[in-house]
């Protein structure tokens, strides 16, 4: 499905929606202007790791590659401002400004709608 179809035909940046790639995989969601990165991911029906949904544990920590993202809440010790200027932020508390590609690692162990995981730089065996 693409990220047109999941939004119900209406286009990025239309209603405050924004499109999030996840690379290397390449599959694209769709974000809307309330929710963070995390919500959007799991509304999806894809999986990713995360924990405490506060700020506060630094699990669902992710890095931008292309795009603006809302910071949120986040405890300093947790994601440094030295790494906000680097492009991470935790999907938990981040939400989209514009369209954004997100590098995701093994750490963020993601795992498509379709149920297969996706171990990045991990076969499947």
């Amino acid at each position: 499905m693409t990220a047109y179809q999941m939004s119900g035909g209406r286009r990025s940046g239309e209603e405050g929606l924004h499109t999030i790639t996840l690379s290397p995989i390449g599959d694209t969601i769709v974000c809307r202007r309330e929710e963070t990165v995390l919500s959007a991911i799991l509304r999806s029906r894809a999986k990713v790791a995360f924990g405490c949904r506060g700020g506060g544990c630094g699990t669902c920590k992710m890095r931008l590659i292309s795009g603006r993202v809302e910071h949120g809440r986040c405890s300093a010790a947790v994601l440094l401002e030295a790494e906000k200027e680097n492009g991470s932020f935790l999907s938990c508390q981040a939400r989209a400004l514009s369209d954004l590609t997100v590098e995701l690692t093994a750490t963020n162990k993601y795992r498509g709608p379709m149920g297969a995981w996706r171990w990045l730089g991990c076969s499947d065996s």
